[in-house]
């Protein structure tokens, strides 16, 4: 490459940024994560997060592993499902090093069905399990029981089938005019996907409509009760759609676009496009910290992290940083339609471009902010914004919060790209605003 850094790293964010936005992200089909996932084995469980040692997960991301082995039969009780995780038989892997991400603990396993996303403009293919459906109890959440595994069986033996069957039936299922609409309909596609589920329902119920000339089983009757309850599916379609366009932008040598970020239990975790599969760690803030809205009177006391790679979404422009196209949201987020609007026109000052798909009505139909810039956060100090799910210690849905995640972790990336290109400026960074 030739060219002052300044342009290099211009020219390497213009096509990372690039890749984001000419995503064209396709639902191809469901099929169980050890026939699709890349390096998955009988013995492994993919979690959400930057990696971490086995004995350093102690809450509901440790459940949820524990209720998957014995779920998979690799197992006979946790006592020896927790002996076998210790001793590396069973190994726990990082979704993001299998082309997958994973809500909240993000544990999938081999016979456990993953959405399938294709993005057409690059061929590359990215995965996210299943949505269990709509309890709030849920391996998802950090709850292990046999209820939830009698979910998982009915989702994996009866509704994935059937969903695979209509998504062949059609030939896949085009994303971005969905995502477009939903937008337009008040959702942000990570806290609130209302819309975006009632759209995929329609396309979906309307291919079962053509199927049944044929037949319309119990398995199909079983889907469309599925679809009716099951409020985070799009968000697991989402999610796949996004990995992979930032997947597709990743490893370009002088870009500073974030490519990724995560949570475990203990630490926020980003990659970056110019420093390829490194992860940028700090330990999450308190829940203390956590704003937004929780059921059933529980306070933020209630509550503990459980990992999560829904951020995801936040790295192609969506959640948090569309909050102005999701005023239902502003009880969970910034408080006020005028919060949301301020919310999202500070996210234009650290991210690369405007999305010329992806629009905000309340905004005169200005593009998503797309594209975050690991140095414009290091200089500015202001964070990306994330709607996040909120968890309870002892597992269980309990709402939905604004995060702000440590900044510390971006100064570390913006750090290191200014040492390996000593032009690019890192500082000075203020206190978030």
């Amino acid at each position: 490459m030739t060219g002052t850094p300044c342009s290099v790293r211009d020219a390497a964010n213009a096509q990372a940024v690039a890749r984001l936005v000419e995503a064209r992200p396709v639902l191809e089909t469901i099929a169980p994560a050890g026939d699709v996932v890349p390096g998955m084995t009988a013995r492994t469980i993919l979690v959400s997060g930057p990696p971490m040692p086995w004995r350093h997960y102690q809450g509901g991301q440790r459940r949820a592993v524990i209720g998957a082995a014995l779920y998979e039969g690799l197992a006979r009780d946790e006592a020896e499902a927790d002996a076998l995780l210790t001793d590396g038989t069973l190994a726990v892997r990082a979704s993001h090093d299998h082309a997958t991400v994973g809500s909240l603990t993000g544990v999938c396993t081999a016979s456990m069905p993953v959405v399938v996303v294709r993005d057409d403009a690059t061929g590359r293919r990215a995965f996210c399990r299943m949505n269990e459906g709509a309890d709030r109890a849920s391996l998802t959440f950090g709850v292990w029981d046999d209820g939830v595994g009698t979910r998982l069986r009915h989702v994996c033996e009866v509704v994935s089938p059937a969903l695979a069957e209509v998504l062949d039936h059609m030939g896949g299922l085009p994303l971005t005019p969905l995502v477009r609409r939903a937008l337009a309909m008040g959702d942000d596609l990570h806290s609130r996907h209302t819309a975006a589920g009632a759209l995929l329902r329609t396309a979906v119920l309307d291919a079962v409509l053509e199927l049944s000339v044929r037949r319309v089983d119990e398995r199909h009757r079983a889907l469309a009760s599925y679809l009716a309850s099951a409020e985070y599916l799009f968000l697991h379609v989402v999610m796949a759609a996004a990995k992979a366009a930032a997947d597709a932008a990743s490893g370009i040598a002088g870009s500073t676009l974030v490519t990724a970020m995560n949570l475990n239990e203990k630490q926020f975790g980003l990659r970056v496009s110019g420093l390829g599969q490194r992860w940028f760690t700090a330990p999450l803030p308190p829940e203390s910290t956590l704003r937004g809205r929780l059921h059933d009177g529980w306070t933020t006391d209630d509550l503990a992290y459980v990992g999560g790679e829904s951020l995801i979404t936040e790295t192609v422009g969506l959640g948090g940083m569309a909050a102005a196209a999701a005023m239902p949201l502003q009880d969970h987020s910034a408080g006020t339609p005028a919060g949301m609007i301020r919310l999202t026109e500070q996210m234009y000052d650290i991210t690369l471009r405007e999305h010329p798909e992806y629009r905000i009505p309340a905004l005169a139909y200005r593009g998503v902010p797309c594209g975050i810039d690991v140095l414009r956060v290091a200089e500015t100090g202001i964070v990306p914004a994330i709607h996040l799910g909120a968890t309870l210690r002892t597992g269980g849905h309990a709402g939905a919060v604004l995060f702000r995640p440590p900044v510390e972790p971006f100064r570390q990336a913006a750090q290191l790209l200014s040492a390996l290109t000593p032009s690019l400026p890192t500082g000075p960074s203020p206190t978030p605003a």
